[in-house]
C-alpha cells in the first residue's frame, strides 16, 4: 500500500493509500465515539464506554457485515498501518495514566490491594489446574 496518492485530480481514489485511509479511520472513530458520549451523557458513563460501543458499531459486529463498508473503510490492507496507529496510541496513553499515578494512594491502599490481585491471580490459577487433563 502506498503512502500518499498523485492528486485526486488525476484519477486516484484517496482510499486506495495508507495516509488518507488512515486519517478517515480516524475521524470517523473518534466523530463516532463524540457522538455516542453526547447520546449516553444522562447516563454518566465513563468515556471508555463510548469508545467500547463506538468499536462494536465500526467492527465486524454491526456495521462490518456490510462487506463494502469494510472493503472500502477497513481494507485488510490497511490494517497494519491501524494496528501501529493503535499500539502507539495505547503506549501515550499508558504513560500519560502513569504521569497522573500518586504513589502515595498506592503505598497506603498497598497490601490490601496485593491481597487482592494475588487472590484474584490464584483462585482461576487454582481452578485451571484442577480441570485440566494432563497431557
Amino acid at each position: 500500500m502506498k503512502d500518499t496518492s498523485n492528486e485526486v485530480f488525476h484519477g486516484d481514489n484517496p482510499l486506495d493509500f495508507a495516509l488518507p485511509l488512515a486519517i478517515l479511520q480516524i475521524c470517523l472513530v473518534v466523530a463516532l465515539t463524540r457522538i455516542i458520549a453526547f447520546l449516553i451523557k444522562p447516563l454518566r458513563q465513563p468515556r471508555v464506554i463510548t469508545e467500547i460501543v463506538g468499536g462494536i458499531l465500526l467492527g465486524p459486529s454491526v456495521l462490518g457485515r456490510n462487506e463494502k463498508y469494510m472493503h472500502a473503510i477497513f481494507p485488510s490492507k490497511s490494517l497494519t498501518v491501524l494496528d501501529t496507529l493503535v499500539n502507539l496510541g495505547l503506549l501515550f496513553f499508558l504513560f500519560l495514566v502513569g504521569l497522573e499515578l500518586d504513589p502515595k494512594s498506592i503505598r497506603r491502599t498497598g497490601k490490601k490491594s496485593l491481597c487482592i490481585a494475588v487472590a484474584i491471580i490464584s483462585l482461576p490459577f487454582i481452578l485451571g489446574i484442577g480441570t485440566s487433563e494432563p497431557s
